[in-house]
């Protein structure tokens, strides 16, 4: 790690998602995480929201969270698989990252329809999970009175 302090650093529109810095090249997961990412920043400027694009710089083997919903407050990453340790991986980079943000909400953008269990898992840790239905996205909040940090 760097003697640096992290920092946030805004993305131009042109700038790929994927592959982000530190991250081992996935081209199934790149392409799949891009893809929903544009999609879902379609979806928000659509309903007027002001969307940042961002990366949290810090130690170049770290992964960042993606955009920023200026709008809702919301810190959003993409995640493509569901499993138990891509859910953690990521809950641990969203739980990093969002010290740079004021209270974020955090949510976790995934590529296909959760099960179940990874819905308990990111409602116990009050983050959201999104994911697309055709041409829409659909959210499962935390429940309410939910424990978690």
């Amino acid at each position: 790690m760097t003697a640096d302090l992290p920092y946030v650093t805004h993305l131009a529109p042109s700038h790929p998602a994927r592959p982000q810095p530190g991250r081992a090249n996935n081209e199934e997961a790149d392409h799949s995480e891009s893809a929903v990412l544009a999609a879902y920043l379609s979806h928000l400027a659509a309903k007027g929201h002001r969307v940042l694009r961002h990366r949290v710089v810090t130690d170049p083997e770290l992964a960042s969270t993606d955009l920023f919903d200026v709008t809702a407050g919301e810190l959003v990453m993409a995640c493509h698989r569901t499993h138990y340790l891509a859910l953690i991986a990521a809950l641990g980079v969203l739980f990093d990252c969002e010290r740079f943000f004021p209270q974020p909400r955090r949510v976790l953008l995934l590529t296909a329809t959760p099960g179940e269990a990874a819905r308990d898992l990111l409602s116990h840790y009050k983050v959201t999970a999104v994911w697309p239905k055709g041409d829409a996205f659909v959210r499962a909040d935390p429940a309410p009175g939910e424990s978690g940090p």
